[in-house]
């Protein structure tokens, strides 16, 4: 579109009609969360699901989000690149030209820049834009048997680097009770802001723990 008002205003061009064949037009959509790099996948999960078993008892039994940090880990960045890239194709052919993309499948720095850097080069092999978003305080890895003040001391010392090296827009976490408490987020919050990176929040899915004023409260 390159005009819009009255026919009277209208600047003199030389521009010529198509007809869409009923196509529609729209400003490119963009989609604002995704965890779109990630390996392997979790379809046994789905049929547990489908059979009534809930988030939490999968997330307990080992399933969620471990499953894909074990597959993760074990994947190279040209790997992850060649598994992300017809995900994101599927985006693009829908319409979305900037697509937020967040870590938290790999829960250790090595990893979590992987997955970040990953994230990155999409913008350089698709004519997307992308906004990456460091998700470390999104489970406890297998190592740490499930003590979240472990992983979140973990955050705090993977955080100057990601900063350092640029590959994250953002910081953002889990608050629940299958995660993490309104006050372990709140530590990677401060840390967070303290570097000059915005934050971002998943909370009240599964638990009112306040995670909705725990955001506000941090302008997320």
């Amino acid at each position: 579109i390159a005009y819009v008002g009255p026919d009277a205003d209208l600047p003199a061009n030389d521009a010529s009609s198509s007809d869409l064949d009923g196509r529609w037009v729209t400003p490119g959509l963009v989609d604002c969360h995704t965890h779109l790099v990630w390996a392997g996948n979790r379809a046994k999960e789905f049929e547990l699901r489908l059979e009534g078993a809930s988030y939490e008892e999968i997330a307990r039994a080992g399933g969620g989000i471990v499953s894909s940090v074990r597959q993760l880990r074990d994947a190279s960045e040209a790997e992850l690149l060649h598994q992300t890239l017809p995900r994101l194709d599927d985006l693009i052919g829908e319409g979305v030209t900037t697509v937020e993309v967040k870590s938290g499948y790999g829960l250790d720095l090595e990893n979590e820049r992987k997955s970040l850097r990953v994230a990155r080069q999409l913008a350089n092999e698709r004519p997307v834009t992308v906004r990456t978003t460091f998700l470390g305080a999104h489970a406890t890895p297998p190592e740490a048997n499930g003590d979240t003040g472990a992983q979140v001391e973990a955050v705090l010392q993977m955080l100057p680097a990601i900063a350092e090296e640029g590959i994250a827009d953002a910081v953002d976490g889990f608050c629940e009770g299958v995660a993490f408490s309104p006050e372990e987020i709140a530590r990677v919050f401060d840390a967070a802001i303290a570097l000059g990176l915005p934050v971002k929040l998943h909370a009240d899915q599964l638990s009112d723990l306040g995670g909705g004023a725990l955001a506000a409260r941090y302008g997320a």
